[in-house]
Parts: C-alpha cells; structure tokens; sequence
C-alpha cells in the first residue's frame, strides 16, 4: 500500500516525522502540569534525540506523523502503534506542544488521523488509553466518539481509562453531527 506524503484535517497537516523534526520539538516550551510531565520529551541531548526517532520511526506495525498547524509550525505528534492488521486494530498516541493546548488542533489532528487508520489501513477499531485526571483529553476523546471499555494502571499506580473507537461509528459521525449522550458524558 503506497503511503500518502501529508494528510489534510481541517487546521491541522501531518507528515511522517523525519529525524529533523526530532531537533525542533526538542525546543518545546515544558508543561508544569503535575498530570502532565510525561508529555515532557526528553530530548537534551543529540544521541536521546536519535533514539526517540528510531524507536518512534513508522514501520510496519507502527505509524508516526508530526502535527502542523495552519502556519506549517510544527505543533504536535500522533500515531498509531501496535498496529494489527489481522484484528484490525491500533492504539493511538498524541503529544500537543504545551503552548497549542487549548487551540483545537488536538481535536483536528485525532480525527485526521482516525480517517487515516479506517480509510487508508482499512483498520476495524481504534484504542487507546488516557490517564485518568487528564480532563481535557478524555474531553476530546467522548466528544470524538471514543467509548469506555475500560481501565488499567500503569506506573506509579495511575489509573488509565481505556477507550475504543469502531469504523462504523467513525463513518455515521462523518456522515454528519452526533451529540455526546448524557450518558456518555456522566462515564467520565
């Protein structure tokens, strides 16, 4: 399957992160949020840089893209890992720089990329996890269309909720607007 260079959202553009892209996120402005210090990229140093481009490159059970903004700055990145063809699913992963929180580039860049993983990899569902005080995030997530499935904890005795997303409702929201349920909403 040939791989398209960029995706289009409504703001947002992702590319396939290349090694340069690597060195500018590692100018990024720190979150100071408690919640939010793994989103904090540790990339001081050119060999850590390397490393994280290596371990993050798209392969065949991984696809990594940067985010753009509507200026061509490069604001975030998302992705698809664990990637399964023969299930048909993936688990997505998304860092926003601190100072584009907020913007709805986030929002844009997650159902670009939900496009992408049912229209171009033909996936049947899309998960992923959120850490459980990450209000604004799990906010996105319902108002998207990810549903709870349940949670987990990772390191340090967080609390993870896990979400899904299903093609068929990914094809009824693009068919047109779909308002969160109360019911939805009270889960979180």
């Amino acid at each position: 399957m040939a791989e398209r260079g960029e995706i289009r959202g409504e703001g947002v553009t992702l590319r396939h992160m290349i090694r340069e892209d690597v060195d500018q996120m590692a100018t990024w402005p720190r979150f100071v949020e408690n919640d939010l210090q793994w989103a904090n990229l540790e990339l001081t140093f050119p060999s850590e840089r390397d490393v994280y481009f290596e371990r993050g490159q798209s392969n065949a059970n991984r696809r990594r893209f940067v985010i753009f903004d509507e200026a061509r700055e490069l604001i975030g990145t998302v992705g698809l890992r664990n990637l399964d063809f023969q299930s048909g699913e993936a688990t997505l992963g998304i860092i926003i720089r601190s100072d584009a929180v907020g913007k709805g580039y986030g929002t844009d860049a997650v159902w670009t990329l939900l496009g992408y993983a049912f229209d171009d990899l033909d996936l049947r569902r899309v998960l992923l996890d959120v850490v459980e005080t990450n209000d604004r995030a799990r906010h996105v997530y319902v108002k998207l269309g990810f549903r709870f499935i349940g949670q987990h904890l990772g390191p340090l005795g967080v609390t993870y909720f896990d979400m899904a997303f299903d093609r068929a409702d990914y094809y009824r929201r693009r068919a047109g607007p779909v308002e969160t349920t109360r019911a939805a909403r009270r889960l979180y």
